[in-house]
């Protein structure tokens, strides 16, 4: 019963809480104007800001982000690849998934634990940092520790001839948990801990993922001067 609701109730309550919450808090602002208009880009509550923190502690935030980013990338090219790869059978994408995978994956959790250290231990970051910030570093954390402790630490792969299925099961409105019941604890985790991020995805700053400043390609330049210059 339980795997059940894991496996089939949990999927669709967190898809349907990732796409309704990004249309509500999408649509819930145009009844607001910013600067006499309706901006998609730039809402003027700033609820899609990611807060930047550039100011502080620069020599790492450029590791960081890079990390996170790329690593972000190489794993939705490597988790599709593999999805697609294990419904049909086909090992050279599922090998394609194990060996990017594996390297996003370490990119990312480098990025995540950097990211969280600056938080720890620069005294201006950690005092503006909210309850959503760790919780959004430790939650991706879990999910990558989980994700990778099975293929760089014990070495199993092939789950994806499992997930895939799966996966495609959920997508046609067939649910069969049966596919993913017998895959080891740990890959078990790493879904649920995953459908748990989907889930609280679009409560977080990291909605601003799935927006697109196509304003910035009609908007007036914006002049910047350096310090030195405006004392002249």
């Amino acid at each position: 019963m339980i795997e059940n609701f894991l496996f089939i109730g949990l999927p669709y309550i967190a898809l349907f809480l990732m796409i309704g919450g990004i249309l509500y808090r999408l649509f819930s602002g145009f009844m607001g104007s910013y600067r006499g208009r309706w901006d998609l880009s730039a809402r003027g509550d700033f609820l899609w800001s990611t807060r930047s923190t550039g100011f502080f502690g620069r020599t790492s935030i450029g590791a960081a982000s890079l990390n996170i980013h790329w690593g972000m990338i190489l794993l939705l090219i490597a988790h599709i690849v593999g999805f697609v790869g294990g419904a049909y059978n086909m090992t050279a994408l599922v090998d394609f998934f194990r060996w990017v995978g594996m390297f996003g994956g370490i990119l990312f959790l480098y990025g995540l634990g950097l990211a969280l250290w600056r938080r720890l231990t620069i005294p201006q970051l950690k005092a503006m940092s909210t309850f959503e910030d760790y919780a959004i570093l430790v939650l991706l954390i879990i999910v990558t520790v989980f994700g990778l402790y099975q293929s760089a630490v014990k070495l199993v792969f092939g789950v994806s001839y499992s997930v895939g299925p799966w996966l495609g099961s959920l997508l046609t409105l067939q649910p069969d948990a049966n596919y993913i019941k017998g895959i080891p604890l740990v890959n078990k985790l790493h879904v649920i801990f995953a459908l748990l991020f989907f889930a609280y995805f679009p409560f977080t700053k990291l909605v601003h993922a799935v927006t697109f400043p196509i304003n910035y390609l009609w908007r007036p330049y914006i002049n910047l001067r350096r310090m030195e210059a405006l004392k002249r």
